[in-house]
């Protein structure tokens, strides 16, 4: 019986120590990834701003240039967007950009959205041709209009948002094109500082996405942000922290090594002929945004192309925000399960050094530290306490556990708000500023945890489940005059 306890003691020493090395290695490797693209976001963002304060676009000259600038298609799918469909249109014929085309693809609409459509832009029939050859649902009629030729609407049988982008590719006529959602307000700068970076190497740029905002709270007035302000709303708040973290202190790293894998399907600037050649949006995955960009960089590598793919921290788009628990979890489960799809389907890129930084870092963060984390994460802030509690941790290894796990995550939180203060304000200070700042350090004690659980759901919903696009409830925002 002593030798079984001997033995038994032994294994249950190694078994810990094996848990303890595997939980603290992760932890470790996340903190210090993460660390490393802090840094390298922080450079991006300040080398970036500095370039805009000394080599501004002159607005005023790039309207009298209009012959040497690209045209641009902005990609509207509207399904049942009655009540704001022309709102929307009419902002966007309104940004500071001469050379656009508004394509409004009306996905099979089942309200008044065509009907509106035609009465606000007095739309008629029309024998425009097809320009790409993407497959799509069927198309029913297509529509330009006779105020404002600018206009073109694609009525179509419903196949989903990244169908009717294709639809929308198809009868486009720019050289580039943005995919964005119907109820967005872009800034009136936002299509030109995307374009930027196209315009700095052409050659070799062939996607650029924007950055997405909070508009919930804000005082919107003519289909533009007055006054941007917070809502105070703990989900919301949470959100707009996710978002500063995500773009300013992820993506824009990523961006530098051209490892950028998602370009937020609110506003991505795409050339047309790269997005062709790589088959345009797949209409199997619920991240449709993501897919398509992985999918680039595989076309790019397999065939030799130069192509990178940025992020310009300054064109933003406002969105609303889920504002209540129920529809940010359905949302982020459908997040994680579009993840989870789209390494599945090109699996063949992760670890594979033909992929470049894409298959050896970018694909294999996302796989152990996005796809992986909730349960490693979990097993971690259950199992760790109770070792600890059992005597099988000593207090050192416990207490930088502790540290890894959620002051981390607090300094990266903090860093994301205080980069977006310095070069890209757009929330006022102080009121703004100290409510991201003050909800950056609470967030890692609740909602981190309640986040992991639902993206854990998602996984299992993706093993064992079916995978469905869940639409996003919005309660709409007001059109307010500014007081």
């Amino acid at each position: 019986m002593n030798q079984f306890n001997v033995i038994l003691e032994a294994l249950i020493h190694w078994v810990t120590y094996g848990f303890e090395a595997v939980i603290f290695s992760y932890f470790a490797s996340y903190f210090l990834l993460n660390l490393v693209l802090l840094v390298l976001s922080f450079w991006y963002c300040r080398k970036y701003s500095q370039n805009t304060l000394t080599h501004p676009i002159d607005f005023e000259a790039v309207e009298n240039l209009k012959d040497l600038i690209p045209a641009v298609t902005l990609i509207v799918p509207a399904y049942n967007e009655e009540r704001v469909i022309a709102h929307s249109i009419h902002s966007l014929l309104a940004l500071h950009y001469s050379r656009l085309e508004v394509v409004v693809v009306n996905d099979g609409s089942k309200d008044g959205t065509l009907d509106e459509l035609i009465r606000s832009f007095s739309l008629r029939k029309s024998e425009v041709q097809s320009s790409a050859g993407l497959t799509t649902q069927p198309v029913k009629a297509i529509y330009t209009s006779t105020i404002e030729p600018r206009v073109v609407v694609v009525d179509k049988v419903n196949g989903g948002k990244a169908d009717a982008i294709n639809a929308g590719i198809n009868f486009s006529q720019a050289a580039y094109f943005i995919g964005m959602d119907a109820d967005s307000l872009f800034e009136p700068e936002a299509v030109s500082h995307a374009l930027r970076l196209v315009l700095e190497d052409p050659e070799h740029v062939v996607a650029v996405g924007g950055v997405v905002r909070g508009i919930n709270g804000s005082i919107v007035d003519g289909g533009r942000i007055r006054r941007p302000n917070l809502l105070l709303n703990f989900w919301v708040i949470i959100q707009v922290i996710e978002y500063l973290r995500s773009f300013l202190a992820g993506r824009t790293a990523w961006s530098l090594v051209n490892g950028l894998l998602i370009i937020p399907g609110a506003f991505g600037l795409f050339q047309k002929a790269a997005v062709i050649a790589a088959g345009g949006y797949a209409t199997d995955t619920v991240t449709e945004d993501f897919e398509l960009v992985l999918r680039m960089h595989r076309y790019a590598r397999e065939k030799g192309l130069d192509w990178r793919i940025h992020l310009a921290p300054d064109a933003v788009c406002w969105t609303e925000l889920p504002d209540s628990r129920r529809v940010l979890a359905s949302q982020r489960k459908r997040w994680h399960e579009g993840l989870l799809q789209t390494l599945m389907v090109h699996r063949k890129m992760l670890f594979n050094w033909r992929y470049g930084v894409v298959g050896m870092v970018a694909l294999p963060y996302e796989l152990l530290y996005e796809a992986g984390g909730p349960v490693v994460e979990i097993l971690g802030i259950v199992l760790m306490p109770v070792l600890f509690l059992l005597g099988w941790v000593n207090d050192t290894a416990f207490v930088v556990f502790a540290a890894l796990a959620f002051f981390a995550g607090v300094l990266f939180s903090l860093t994301s708000v205080l980069i977006d203060q310095i070069y890209f304000p757009r929330y006022h200070f102080p009121r703004d500023a100290i409510l991201l700042l003050a909800f950056s350090m609470i967030e890692c004690f609740g909602y981190r945890q309640i986040y992991l659980w639902w993206r854990l759901k998602a996984t299992w919903n993706f093993l064992f489940g079916t995978v469905v696009w869940r639409v996003s409830e919005r309660t709409g925002f007001a059109t307010r005059a500014e007081g």
